[in-house]
């Protein structure tokens, strides 16, 4: 998985830093594994919350999955997000009009919007549909920015420890915000933690001011 997606998107898009493996003599860059103690202070941890995400891959380990477990940069992330709003990255284009049109329409029936749920609350019922692994901005003023906000057809998802994006086709603009926040289940429910998500949302409020509001 990692040659064929080396092959087919990171040489192509210049995501030089994007890959499985992070080379030795760039580990000094990497995100270490952020949480926090029991009396809900920030503080570095040894392992992911669980234990269900590792600080290193083992060196044994040969298995690459499709859908998780890269490292990348900022730069490497706007690459392939501007990719989703067909503009052509170090001259490469690597997807069909048509392709990356259903990719980033909703594919979601009514029906589906309404009963989807996400931590027993509805995620897609208003604002939102689902195309090809990303949300989309459905009813701009109904829209949520924890997931994406913007003109109809924005894109975008949140992290599961603070990583946020959205690219809006509406002014091609793409807003990228990076944290690495492991709070655990229990400390969340304490307000432990939450303050991502605030920050998140503050600056969207930010980056998005002098627009006026959306298409609608």
């Amino acid at each position: 998985m990692g040659t064929l997606l080396r092959r087919r998107v990171f040489e192509p898009l210049g995501m030089n830093d994007t890959g499985f493996v992070v080379p030795v003599e760039r580990q000094h860059r990497r995100a270490g594994l952020c949480g926090f103690d029991r009396e809900g202070k920030p503080t570095s941890l040894r392992e992911a919350p669980g234990g269900h995400a590792l600080k290193d891959r083992p060196a044994q380990m040969s298995f690459e999955a499709g859908g998780g477990g890269l490292w990348s940069t900022v730069d490497d992330y706007l690459s392939f997000a501007r990719q989703l709003l067909g503009d052509p990255t170090n001259g490469a284009s690597l997807l069909r009009p048509e392709t990356r049109a259903m990719m980033t329409s909703n594919q979601l029936t009514p029906e589906q919007r309404v009963a989807a749920r996400q931590f027993g609350r509805p995620i897609f019922a208003e604002g939102h549909g689902y195309g090809m692994g990303v949300a989309v901005v459905m009813e701009p003023d109904k829209a949520d920015p924890m997931r994406c906000r913007g003109g109809i057809g924005t894109i975008g998802w949140p992290g599961a420890y603070g990583s946020w994006w959205q690219a809006d086709p509406t002014d091609d603009s793409v807003l990228i915000f990076m944290a690495h926040s492991m709070a655990e289940l229990s400390q969340m429910a304490r307000g432990v933690g939450l303050g991502v998500w605030s920050a998140i949302a503050e600056f969207h409020s930010v980056a998005t001011a002098d627009r006026g509001g959306w298409q609608a």
